[in-house]
């Protein structure tokens, strides 16, 4: 146990001293990263391990195979492990994490091998085998960022009667972010429309945490965006509808289902109810994306003059730009120009603000 968690721990802080990122090279075999080694295959070759101990070596053993650039090994540790068929009922929260992040790495892995044959049946193949294991990194993701806060704030309130301050943004990870945006750019990059906003809808429909509040606001305004641009009426289908099997504007050289082809046995929780409104059209859905995504925007501008924010103040800057650009095309379409001349003085106003504060 000992050596699985020094293993882990020394992996981990490598990843936050040496960030990965998307598309990077493998490093290959490094000092920090041979000591990470012999940790976990000391962990491995003891007999005694309970049964989810040696699924977690194993795990984190792939994802080190993963950071040196052996993407085949890891694969065959993911099927050794079945990770598949790993149970997700009543798993720790730490253990969802690791489970989303195996996910994301077989994913990656299957990215970056080669297909030895020209087969363009493998290729689509293939690329769905990829989609699916990040449309899973995703939604475990999902369901261990509320678990991970509901336990942060449990242990907030048992603690003192009185209210305490709010959980910290949890650090998403390489890997964790991967899993929650690779599935969609992958499936527009695919010609593949119809899915790509689906998976949109299906994470802005989870329940909202702190640490996904900016990656909403992100997708809210991608797919208002898409909505506007590249969607009709006569193509447009409402969220709570299934996707059309065949649409006008997927690649018409791609087949597949519109559907997801896996079912987890637990999922994160969504916003439900009786009274949830849903727009009919896609402007409607334009709008209303558009102004949450205003309202986060605003809500969570950073102000502060300090040099060292400045990154984050043109950042912020240009998310309220944007919003406030895809708004008035959105109300311009639906001739709601009295909303229109009341939202414009605002984002004019907001504009002088923000080149103040920017300057």
């Amino acid at each position: 146990m000992a050596e699985l968690l020094l293993g882990e721990s020394k992996l981990e802080q490598y990843l936050k001293e040496h960030p990965l990122r998307q598309g990077a090279s493998p490093r290959g075999p490094r000092p920090q990263l041979t000591e990470v080694r012999k940790h976990l295959t000391a962990a491995l070759d003891r007999g005694n391990l309970k049964s989810e101990f040696l699924q977690e070596s194993n795990l984190i053993m792939a994802k080190l195979n993963y950071v040196e650039g052996d993407y085949k090994e890891a694969l065959n540790i993911y099927a050794h492990v079945g990770l598949d068929d790993l149970p997700l009922m009543a798993a720790a929260p730490y253990r969802l994490r690791m489970i989303a992040e195996a996910f994301a790495t077989k994913g990656l892995s299957l990215e970056k091998l080669p297909i030895s044959s020209s087969t363009s049946n493998l290729h689509v193949d293939r690329e769905q085998d990829v989609i699916t294991c990040y449309e899973k990194a995703g939604d475990i993701a999902l369901l261990y960022l509320q678990e991970i806060e509901r336990v942060i704030l449990t242990n907030i309130q048992n603690r003192s009667p009185k209210p305490g301050p709010a959980p910290h943004d949890q650090e998403l990870g390489f890997f964790l972010e991967t899993g929650l945006q690779r599935a969609h750019v992958l499936y527009f990059k695919n010609g593949n429309l119809t899915r790509g906003v689906g998976r949109f809808r299906e994470l802005l429909r989870a329940v909202e945490t702190r640490t996904t509040q900016n990656l909403r606001m992100t997708i809210a305004r991608q797919l208002a965006e898409i909505l506007l641009r590249g969607m009709c009426e006569q193509s447009y289908w409402n969220p709570l509808e299934d996707p059309p099997c065949q649409s006008p504007l997927d690649d018409p050289l791609r087949k597949g289902a519109n559907t997801k082809t896996y079912t987890l046995t637990r999922k994160a929780r969504v916003y439900s109810g009786e009274n949830i409104f849903c727009p009919q059209e896609n402007t409607e859905e334009a709008l209303l994306l558009l102004l949450i995504s205003e309202s986060m925007a605003n809500r969570d501008a950073v102000l502060s003059r300090i040099p060292e924010h400045k990154s984050d103040r043109l950042i912020s800057l240009q998310s309220a730009s944007v919003a406030y650009d895809l708004l008035t095309v959105a109300l311009g379409r639906r001739g709601q120009y009295e909303m229109l001349s009341e939202v414009q003085p605002l984002s004019l106003d907001a504009s002088r603000w923000w080149v103040v504060l920017v300057a």
